[in-house]
């Protein structure tokens, strides 16, 4: 009671806000338990401490992760990666997500292994609520927004285990579209901000491609709901919390809209510096390295969503299967990027739901809709539709078109939660009540089992990046007066030593590194002994100082001197040699990080501080003459000598250079890239505004 004896107002902590769905304490808490446990299920070597191997883990993403952790918790921010090749610039190709908030915290305090099972657990947790209240904005009761959760975090992301930007893209999917229908539906600013925070953080999560899927989704969403109104939504279940719209699309459009590019803006320190390696990569023009069909899903494959056990079977070659299909584009694809299932039960639901409603004529537009995005997706997943699609930007810039499939399963998954909620009423009208939990369960088991076969990733209970601290070939290169840079097999895997090596694996790469004036001398892959003086002479060009390899170099004529052989901890496990050493040589005659370019000049150069943004030179010479940096020459990169800033004109291609005068001469490396800094002011404006609007009144 109060002082002036009048009622004290009940608590109203679960009491939802007008125009909001009841999402109750206790709802949020089981979306949670349950969203814990299933991350448990799917991933609990994980949280263990055990980390995954295989696909591109060990070739493309720890090789970065780790650089970016080492200068993390060296107190750098690092724009550039030192250890690839000769370099490329690490914020530009996106993917190690170096302006990603998470990866900071992760990164910057935990040990590589760790931070990355971290930044995976987090993100199927999130992803998983992500979407389950989405569903609920988009009219699912609590029950069927759970399945919704499931089939799509669970039906599509862990089969691309390997592929570690799948998840953490994949989560601002079903975000995105629950924010702009909250908004639509309450016209609270919050959701409006929670918009644009959600497509600036998932352009700087690093993969754009999942990206743009999401934009494609949710331009077609607002449309759709601008023409169906209330019928974009379940009708019922939330229409008496719904604030009706009251002729005022256009104002609500133009506030979406807004939101959108106040989100990209957001990322546009990001997306400046992508765009200026994209002008200057193999990916500039369509053609050649870029190949827009690859990774897509051949039609007949379709059969495993209803008949898994005729594909999914460890005995055979399912990548050689699929490649042999009748119908497929003229391109390959692989196991996983062409996975598409989403379980037997939810596709049943889909199924007899669809066929219930068409003969009661009970279709309504929601539904529609939702069919509509499902066949669209999957009809784009097969690659066909890029035959036309490919000269439209955007469609022509990216591979693998069945990744659309995480587009198809979010609508699959919200299919499936709606006639789940149904068939629960059914159940509950017939005194079944277990049955839908059964049937819950069930379809969470084939998820977990079904599709073991597909995914390239394997956990291990002690990865091999633990070893990386014991590594002897680590331990001998870092040991080398001079920062060394190593040829050996498997593109970019050797950087997990903290060492620069030959040759590089890059999806969005300097063209530099492609161009076959430039490249390494075409071989076999796996072919990384056999002696040939043109590959000799490409190695000293590039500033390679140390080889290893898989088998002896000296018999075969290789001007090499043998500094180890034998097991190390960390790269036999990586590349799967348990039994056979490996063999560590210096290269004789290597011309190293830096040198002389004229014949006749006498005097010395070296390396005296060397990190990411910075690379310090001293040198002496009698007679002066160009100094060479075999690092790569890339807008950003300024050069002063003797703290005057001089021209560094790229020599033989690629690498960076500068005319000395005789003497002695401290020469420095600063990397000021102007892309980032008008990239950062365009984003600061975006941050800024977000901090206004989110205390304005208009909105």
């Amino acid at each position: 009671m109060r002082r002036d004896g009048r009622q004290t107002p009940a608590k109203t902590a679960d009491v939802p806000s007008k125009g909001e769905p009841s999402f109750r304490l206790q709802e949020w808490r089981l979306a949670g338990v349950v969203a814990l446990a299933l991350t448990w299920l799917f991933w609990w070597p994980l949280w263990l401490g055990g980390g995954l191997i295989g696909g591109d883990l060990y070739s493309y993403a720890l090789p970065q992760k780790v650089f970016f952790s080492d200068q993390l918790q060296a107190g750098v921010l690092p724009l550039w990666h030192t250890w690839t090749g000769q370099g490329y610039p690490l914020l530009a190709e996106s993917q190690t997500g170096v302006l990603y908030p998470l990866h900071w915290v992760t990164y910057g305090l935990l040990d590589v292994q760790t931070a990355t099972n971290v930044v995976q657990i987090v993100h199927y947790l999130a992803a998983f609520l992500a979407t389950w209240w989405m569903s609920r904005w988009l009219g699912l009761g609590s029950r069927g927004a759970t399945l919704s959760a499931v089939v799509y975090v669970f039906g599509w992301f862990p089969v691309r285990a390997s592929l570690d930007w799948a998840i953490l893209g994949g989560l601002y999917l079903p975000l995105a579209i629950g924010c702009a229908e909250a908004y639509r539906q309450t016209q609270r600013r919050r959701y409006a901000i929670g918009l644009s925070l959600a497509i600036g953080l998932q352009l700087l999560g690093g993969h754009f491609q999942i990206a743009f899927y999401t934009w494609l989704l949710l331009v077609a969403y607002i449309i759709a709901r601008a023409f169906l109104g209330a019928g974009a939504c379940r009708p019922g279940l939330l229409s008496s919390e719904r604030r009706e719209d009251r002729g005022d699309t256009p104002r609500l459009l133009t506030a979406i809209a807004i939101a959108f590019a106040l989100g990209v803006m957001l990322a546009a320190v990001q997306l400046s510096a992508t765009w200026e390696l994209k002008t200057r990569s193999q990916r500039a023009v369509v053609g050649g390295e870029h190949l827009p069909f690859y990774g897509h899903l051949p039609p007949l494959y379709l059969t495993q969503l209803v008949a898994p056990w005729l594909w999914y079977d460890p005995a055979i070659d399912l990548d050689a299967a699929i490649n042999r299909l009748p119908g497929s584009v003229p391109a390959a694809t692989n196991r996983a990027e062409a996975h598409l299932y989403f379980g037997l039960i939810p596709l049943a639901l889909i199924v007899g739901g669809l066929v219930i409603e068409s003969r009661r004529r009970r279709l309504d537009r929601w539904t529609i809709f939702w069919c509509l995005i499902l066949l669209a997706a999957v009809a784009y997943a097969t690659g066909w539709p890029l035959m036309v699609l490919q000269y439209v930007p955007g469609f022509n810039f990216f591979r693998g078109p069945a990744r659309t499939g995480i587009v198809a399963t979010l609508a699959a998954g919200l299919l499936a939660g709606r006639y789940f909620e149904q068939f629960g009423g059914w159940c509950r009208g017939r005194r079944l009540p277990t049955l839908p939990m059964l049937l819950f369960w069930v379809t969470v088991a084939d998820l977990w089992w079904t599709p073991q076969a597909v995914t390239y990733a394997s956990v291990m209970a002690e990865p091999p990046i633990r070893r990386r601290d014991v590594s002897v070939v680590r331990q001998l290169l870092l040991k080398e007066e001079q920062p060394p840079r190593l040829f050996a097999p498997g593109q970019n895997l050797p950087n997990l030593l903290g060492v620069s090596a030959l040759p590089v694996y890059l999806g969005l790469g300097p063209q530099e590194y492609f161009d076959p004036q430039y490249a390494a001398p075409k071989v076999d892959p796996d072919d990384h002994h056999t002696y040939s003086a043109e590959r000799v002479a490409w190695l000293r060009a590039g500033g390679v100082t140390h080889i290893l390899s898989f088998e002896p170099l000296e018999p075969r004529g290789w001007p090499v001197e043998h500094v180890w052989t034998g097991f190390d901890p960390l790269l036999n496990p990586a590349w799967d040699r348990f039994r056979e050493p490996v063999h560590l040589y210096r290269l004789n005659e290597a011309r190293g990080r830096v040198f002389w370019a004229d014949a006749d000049a006498t005097g010395s150069a070296t390396v005296t501080a060397y990190g990411p943004h910075r690379v310090q030179v001293r040198a002496e010479s009698v007679n002066g003459g160009r100094l060479v940096l075999t690092e790569l020459a890339y807008p950003g990169w300024d050069v002063a000598v003797d703290g005057e800033p001089v021209a560094s004109p790229p020599t033989e291609g690629m690498f960076r250079a500068v005319d000395l005068t005789a003497g002695t001469h401290e020469i420095v490396w600063t990397y000021r890239p102007r892309s980032v800094f008008w990239g950062a002011v365009l984003s600061a404006i975006a941050g800024m505004a977000l901090v206004v609007l989110s205390r304005a009144r208009f909105l």
